[in-house]
């Protein structure tokens, strides 16, 4: 959960995922959608993917028994160099480094190690620095309190040098240039993408479809369209929303609303769509269409964008209780 999330948001949904699937078996067993609906709002869904197929894989390769060697565990999906040096270090006390982002932070300073963060030369270099610390301790402890004061106290910004326990030993604050350590690439610009969206309502439910696009496979979504422009965005909805028997309610101004992914920034505008008078037979395929009432949606896989659109609309998914509350993008 914490791969490209942060601690705030992964809190509020790790107990619940756990008390979801305690254990690699009750993962391995549960459907995609089920494992999907849990990780709903966390973004990023490839994850919850991988992390099914790597319960599934021990269950059926390791006799249901996380392997312990480094190289077993970035054979699992998802399991990079990274994921499988820290289950190693913090599970099972392998003296590996790991370093995610807040361990290079800390490092990149208390070092002065120069370079660009991600780059193969400054990656070795903390890499070395951090084989170094944990071939001295019990590795476990050494790289969760780097992570822990990367989290907490070494911030990317305004860190509390004051309170830091190693800042006596810090060549950064020495320069008087923790700042600069370590250097980042430059984000690359959001793209603005024109999407025009489709809410077609039947008594108390609302029409989401499943589709294959890579980012938001298996998730439950609005139908929609993108297009250079807002026009061109409805124009292909309306083409898109033809199989199914559907058709935009011109009477009906479009809502707006904003969404974020990756580096896309959604400008969408939301128009009601209601039947026409012969509907297609698509429309009541369950496994690639389906209707939901806003209850329904409260326990759906569904990412944060089909939330944001069914606010727009005024078909507004409740937010999950505090037992389940939600976190992330």
């Amino acid at each position: 959960m914490l791969q490209q999330t942060t601690v705030a948001a992964a809190r509020g949904r790790y107990e619940a995922f756990l008390a979801r699937f305690p254990d690699l078996t009750a993962l391995a067993r549960a459907t995609e959608e089920e494992v999907l609906a849990e990780w709903s709002g966390l973004g990023y869904y490839a994850r919850a993917r991988h992390l099914r197929r790597a319960a599934r894989d021990v269950m059926e390769r390791h006799g249901g028994r996380l392997p312990r060697e480094p190289e077993a565990l970035r054979a699992l999906p998802g399991f990079g160099d990274y994921t499988a040096a820290a289950v190693a270090s913090l599970a099972f006390g392998a003296r590996i480094p790991a370093a995610d982002a807040n361990v290079t932070r800390v490092l990149s300073r208390l070092y002065a190690i120069g370079g660009t963060a991600g780059s193969r030369a400054h990656a070795e270099a903390v890499r070395v620095r951090a084989h170094a610390l944990v071939a001295r301790g019990r590795p476990g402890n050494v790289t969760a309190a780097l992570m822990d004061l990367g989290q907490l106290v070494c911030l990317p910004r305004r860190p509390a040098c004051d309170t830091c326990p190693v800042a006596s030993l810090c060549a950064a604050r020495r320069l008087g240039a923790v700042a600069r350590f370590p250097r980042r690439k430059p984000r690359p610009a959001l793209s603005p993408v024109f999407v025009a969206a489709a809410c077609a309502v039947r008594g108390k439910a609302t029409l989401l479809v499943r589709r294959d696009a890579a980012l938001l496979r298996g998730l439950w979504q609005f139908p929609s369209a993108e297009g250079a422009s807002p026009v061109r965005a409805l124009r292909a909805l309306r083409r898109s929303l033809a199989p199914l028997g559907l058709e935009i309610d011109t009477g009906i101004p479009p809502a707006m609303t904003r969404h974020t992914i990756v580096h896309r920034r959604l400008e969408i505008r939301v128009y009601r769509a209601r039947s026409e008078s012969n509907p297609k037979s698509e429309i009541r395929n369950p496994k690639l269409l389906r209707w939901f009432t806003a209850r329904r949606l409260e326990t759906a896989a569904i990412p944060t964008l089909t939330r944001r659109i069914a606010a727009a609309a005024g078909f507004q998914a409740p937010q999950r209780s505090p037992r389940r509350a939600r976190g992330g993008a």
